[in-house]
């Protein structure tokens, strides 16, 4: 972190941030401080928490000046965006509040709000930010890259249509209204999938403000999709090595694409997060066998990586943050189907094979969908048979 944040001002630290021009008359301030302790290194500690707050308070001025407010938000952002110390800037907003309901922009009992919130009767509710509710579900859930990007992209898409500036300030009427512009777009099973993403995210809001419901709660629960049924298809055994894995462990292709010469051990093939490639759940992280097949294709997959790294480097988009780029065709042309097809086919034939649920749930990385198979755990050699079966 650079050191040009902290200063040394009559004997104590002090942090500092410029706010960046274009947001200057918004903030009404040029910069920002915080107290940074009696010594350098407490200064340096509390550094990242001030360039995490202050980097909130860039991208809501940045909503504030590329996105009009709501009522309530206006209302509650009076003491941000105006200085009420003033009191021509009072007056000033007082009859613009007049102004307001004589065009009918704000209902009385909003005036009543602005005025209270106006005149210090009345604290403003303290909102939350995108990047402040996105950090609390990373922290909360730990999801993929993928997971975090989605959740991003259906929130923003959300406020946009919503006109609001804080997921905090989302309404039941306005998921209800989302809800209706999606189903008008999109799929029904898209539109749930869409839904499913927002309430996940606003039930951590919920969870951080002590409330039991939330604005998205059983929103997606009336729309009625249906699964297509899943032929069995012919799968052909594929040459490319990413794909043999595949084949034969029932993976997910993240979870192949991403292996490191480490994970490559003389029995098992160990699935484990690492920096690149995280896991989908808890539940992902396991031990496969090796399938006598695989033998000599990791014994060569070692060799090549003895020299540490990730073994299929060149399957990672750095852009999309995703593994597995360029499978899909391959795996087409030599299996029949896609990189999944081969995960459906494992579970088609261990299904077909009267196998136990636990043990396949194991096997494939599932999390337990009942209560009995939360305990417990599966014999190794069980999974050996298992994977045979492939």
């Amino acid at each position: 972190m650079s050191p040009s944040f902290i200063r040394l001002i009559r004997g104590r630290y002090q942090l500092q941030r410029a706010v960046p021009k274009g947001l200057q008359d918004v903030a009404r301030k040029r910069l920002w401080t915080s107290p940074g302790g009696k010594t350098h290194h407490e200064a340096q500690r509390r550094l990242s928490g001030f360039l995490r707050a202050t980097d909130d308070e860039i991208q809501r001025l940045s909503q504030l000046t590329t996105r009009e407010l709501g009522v309530e938000e206006l209302t509650d952002s009076l003491p941000t965006l105006y200085d009420l110390e003033d009191p021509e800037m009072v007056d000033a907003l007082n009859e613009g509040a007049f102004v307001a309901i004589e065009e009918g922009l704000m209902s009385r009992e909003q005036a009543e709000r602005y005025q209270r919130v106006l005149h210090g009767v009345e604290e403003p509710s303290d909102h939350v930010t995108t990047t402040a509710l996105l950090d609390m579900a990373v922290a909360l859930k730990s999801p993929s890259p993928q997971t975090r990007l989605a959740w991003e992209k259906h929130l923003t898409a959300f406020l946009e249509h919503a006109r609001l500036v804080y997921p905090s300030s989302a309404t039941r009427e306005h998921a209800l209204a989302y809800r209706t512009h999606l189903l008008r777009l999109v799929s029904p099973a898209t539109a749930k999938t869409r839904l499913a993403y927002l309430s996940g995210l606003f039930s951590v809001l919920a969870e951080g403000r002590g409330q039991e419901s939330h604005a998205f709660m059983g929103v997606a629960k009336r729309i009625k999709t249906t699964r297509p049924v899943k032929e069995v298809v012919e799968v052909r055994r594929p040459s490319h090595p990413p794909l043999l894995l595949l084949f034969f462990t029932g993976a997910r292709l993240a979870e192949i694409a991403g292996l490191r010469a480490m994970d490559l051990q003389e029995d098992r093939i160990l699935i484990r997060a690492n920096k690149l490639r995280p896991l989908k759940t808890a539940a992902s992280a396991r031990e496969i066998p090796i399938h006598p097949s695989l033998v000599e294709v990791v014994a060569d997959l070692r060799r090549k990586g003895s020299g540490g790294g990730h073994l299929f480097a060149g399957l990672y988009s750095e852009q999309h943050q995703r593994w597995g780029m360029g499978l899909q065709d391959i795996c087409k042309r030599e299996c029949g189907v896609s990189p999944k097809g081969l995960r459906d086919r494992a579970a088609t034939v261990l299904r077909a094979a009267g196998l136990n649920e636990a043990v396949a749930a194991r096997l494939l990385g599932h999390t337990p969908s009942w209560m009995t198979a939360q305990y417990g755990g599966v014999p190794w050699e069980k999974l050996v048979e298992a994977v045979a079966l492939l």
